[in-house]
């Protein structure tokens, strides 16, 4: 990021040494935008504004949100070059592609509302719509900021527009990050309406649901819990009655959808598209450990000898859930079966669905949005925070059964019981948020802010050699075997380290977190 505003100071100051003629001050430039240019308007104040929205878009393969499941116990992606391999591996250095990308895509959105906010304090619109667009400018900043302290710790905090003699900073304290992140949400709840005409820009109830989610992060239990119930309270989301079709561009901006990136015709989604590489790259394997985490429809574990659970017809009587999230052996993806042992590079034998759009006619464009936050995570979020916050109250039990019966799962009381202790539910909740959010990027976050090492582990799959005959899938046999070993790299811990190419330009950023 530093580098290449650099390079353009250079570039510019070239253009004035060697293009300048005696009428050079006095023209306008015809070929870019400039304050000086711009903002002459509403209209084009929220071009602007957009832009910055623009910047959530992925920026790079492995910043996509279905590698984030590769990277953790849900998927594998034995693919080196997308980037999530390495970083499920533990293996991760400074020159790694997925923290380099992720850096340089939270700082673009964070420069570009640092300097949106400056450029609109003087443009010729009205005060109720730089109230405004200044709140959306900041909910975007503190998302951003929210993704750099997660994965990286102490990050520089930028709120200004900076020169270039002032980019050479050095990393603030996550917790001095953190404050002003809160900062920037309670600024944007104060001002953001409830819902718009339009959809995809940030509301009120998606400024508060953000908010509830980093104080999660930071074990700021009830004012995070206090968050979510605050969502709740808005009356403006519901569960959506369809689980699959919440994630198919049919049902778009349904009740439950509380943020998303909006794709158009005109605005598709960065390639590579979803249904290119979920439904024709041989690349996305959703691991068998992942596949057993679902419950039988009676609510118990397959473990549990009283399940039901026949390992040789093991997806029969499951949580809904499962059959909408995977591509199971045996099971139809479009037009096609799926037979495991036809498919060299899907070693664990089964393959994403959801969002997953096969048998479109262009497999290389996709319109289809990508939902970042919905109302099924406020709930669990609530139900998390009230459970770490020491509570064992019925709400707890309310909001996790309500999960559940969207997809016709049995409630809490009826299978686990009543009067669970702190550990009992703390268990439940992580198990419902690991099934309910599979496929949505959720799991290594989780992975990251519980630093549980349980779970990172071998990754298993289907021994594929035993699941070849799709003449007679009755003489399949389903034995589960070691794809790869995954070992936790304790030297490192859970942070992503600061990009070495920065560091080479900002030596203000040493030291590098732990391992690097």
């Amino acid at each position: 990021m530093k580098n290449a505003n650099k390079i353009i100071t250079i570039f510019f100051l070239l253009s004035v040494l060697f293009g300048c003629s005696d009428d050079f001050l006095d023209k306008t430039p015809l070929d870019r935008l400039s304050p000086t240019t711009f903002y002459k308007n509403e209209t084009q104040a929220k071009m602007a504004l957009m832009g910055i929205y623009n910047a959530i878009q992925p920026n790079a393969t492995p910043t996509h949100f279905y590698q984030f499941e590769f990277m953790s116990d849900n998927g594998y992606c034995q693919a080196a070059w997308q980037g999530s391999n390495e970083i499920g591996s533990w293996s991760t250095n400074s020159n790694s592609w997925a923290p380099n990308a992720k850096w340089q895509q939270d700082y673009k959105i964070l420069t570009r509302a640092n300097q949106f906010m400056k450029d609109i304090s003087t443009a010729p619109v009205s005060d109720e719509v730089r109230t405004q667009m200044v709140a959306e400018a900041k909910f975007l900043r503190a998302y951003a900021y929210s993704d750099l302290i997660t994965f990286f710790g102490d990050v520089p905090l930028i709120t200004e527009v900076l020169t270039l003699d002032e980019a050479y900073v050095s990393r603030n304290a996550k917790s001095e990050v953190l404050t002003q992140i809160l900062s920037d949400f309670t600024d944007a709840i104060a001002v953001l309406p409830k819902s718009y005409s339009e959809v995809g820009r940030a509301t009120k109830g998606a400024a508060l649901a953000y908010k509830a989610k980093i104080l999660l992060y930071n074990e700021q239990w009830d004012a995070a819990a206090q968050a979510a119930k605050d969502v709740m309270d808005l009356e403006v989301y519901d569960f959506f009655s369809d689980y699959s079709g919440l994630f198919t561009e049919a049902k778009e901006n349904n009740s439950e959808v509380i943020f998303d990136i909006q794709y158009t015709t005109n605005q598709p989604q960065p390639w590579p598209a979803e249904p290119f590489v979920l439904g024709t790259w041989q690349t996305s394997n959703i691991t068998a450990d992942m596949i057993n985490s679902y419950y039988m429809t009676n609510g118990l574990p397959i473990t549990d000898a009283t399940s039901g659970y026949n390992d040789q017809d093991p997806y029969t009587n499951r949580d809904p859930r499962l059959a909408s999230t995977v591509v199971l052996p045996g099971s139809t993806y479009g037009d096609a079966t799926f037979i495991p042992a036809s498919y060299a590079e899907y070693p664990c034998g089964a393959k994403p669905r959801k969002y997953a759009e096969y048998g479109v006619a262009d497999v290389n464009t996709s319109t289809l949005n990508t939902i970042l936050m919905r109302y099924a995570d406020i709930c669990l979020m609530r139900a998390e925070a009230l459970i770490e916050s020491g509570s064992t109250d019925q709400e707890i039990y309310d909001l996790i059964d309500a999960v559940r019966a969207r997809v016709g799962m049995p409630a809490i009381e009826s299978v686990e019981g009543t009067g669970l202790n702190q550990t009992q539910l703390r268990e439940i909740v992580r198990h419902e948020r690991r099934v309910e959010f599979c496929m949505e990027g959720t799991r290594y976050a989780d992975m990251l802010r519980w630093k549980d090492e349980s779970l990172v582990h071998d990754v298993y799959g289907y021994d594929k050699s035993k699941l070849s005959d799709p003449a007679d899938p009755t003489k399949w046999v389903f034995e589960q075997i070691k794809i790869t070993t995954i070992n936790f790299n304790a030297s490192k811990g859970w942070l992503w380290p600061v990009p070495q190419g920065d560091i080479d330009i900002n030596e203000n950023l040493l030291p590098n977190n732990p391992g690097y």
